[in-house]
């Protein structure tokens, strides 16, 4: 194909495109290596007639050595290294609005450099009471009531018993915690096959039950399912105003990669969102 067809339907149906309202974005997890400038600016136009602003793109290192991200005048945020089957991907960005480009205020990374934070070592147990164990569907309904207690606004529709249904069947895996017959934490392993890598994500915990190490030993359990899956590399995307998660992302031997600007629709609006990465 010497061309992109830009069409909607075509972005819908592209596994490597993916055009994404919620979140008022566009996603490239393959930018073609003769991509126009033309092309793009169609590109542009049909993110804008569907109310989107920004436009990712995943760049392999190969490419930034031709130097065709800076060709097209897209904006660096950040890294995951082995995305691409084990090749470093490179994150850029194009903002059709110039507010979508500013960072917000509060981002926890230069104190958590200060806090110095290690990575944990050593099997951490779950505190009396509770048990983890893999969902099944029939956990859907009570996973969509988790989400919408923890989050008012979120990037997917995760409010949704028949959208977590879906994920299930898609090679998403959900990790659950009960506190004996109560749901009070829940994340995910988002297998990306193509690419050999998972992100990790969808990361909830009650606020009653948070400071708990909850989610420590969540992450454990579903590296270790990825790894049975010959999965390379671990990425996450964290609030970068949240504290905690990004603790959890640097205790789990995450290595931060950058940062995405107003990236994703949570809490109170788009945030920027902070880049995390792990070889398995």
């Amino acid at each position: 194909m010497s061309k992109v067809d830009l069409s909607v339907q075509t972005l819908l149906e592209n596994d490597d495109v993916h055009l994404e309202p919620v979140n008022k974005r566009i996603k490239v997890y393959k930018l073609p290596d003769w991509i126009t400038e033309e092309e793009l600016d169609e590109l542009s136009q049909t993110a804008l007639d569907n109310d989107c602003d920004k436009i990712i793109f995943y760049v392999r290192a190969d490419q930034k050595e031709t130097s065709i991200a800076e060709e097209l005048s897209f904006i660096y945020e950040g890294e995951i290294q082995g995305f691409f089957q084990g090749e470093d991907a490179l994150i850029y960005a194009r903002y059709l609005n110039p507010d979508r480009g500013r960072a917000g205020t509060g981002n926890v990374i230069p104190r958590l450099k200060e806090l110095n934070i290690q990575e944990q070592t050593g099997v951490k147990h779950l505190p009396e009471g509770y048990d983890i164990r893999w969902a099944e569907e029939k956990d859907a309904e009570e996973m969509a009531e988790l989400y919408r207690e923890v989050f008012p606004k979120y990037p997917t529709p995760i409010h949704d018993p028949s959208y977590i249904k879906q994920l299930m069947r898609e090679e998403v895996y959900f990790s659950l915690i009960h506190d004996r017959h109560q749901l009070v934490s829940s994340c995910s392993a988002d297998l990306f096959p193509e690419f050999n890598a998972a992100e990790f994500t969808d990361c909830a915990t009650l606020p009653s039950h948070r400071g708990k190490g909850l989610l420590s030993c969540q992450y454990p359990h579903l590296e270790e399912k990825m790894k049975h899956l010959g999965v390379q590399t671990m990425f996450s995307y964290t609030r970068a105003a949240s504290m905690g998660m990004n603790i959890v992302a640097r205790q789990q031997g995450f290595t931060f990669g950058g940062c995405m600007i107003q990236n994703s629709m949570i809490g109170s609006g788009l945030e920027d969102m902070n880049i995390w990465y792990k070889a398995l």
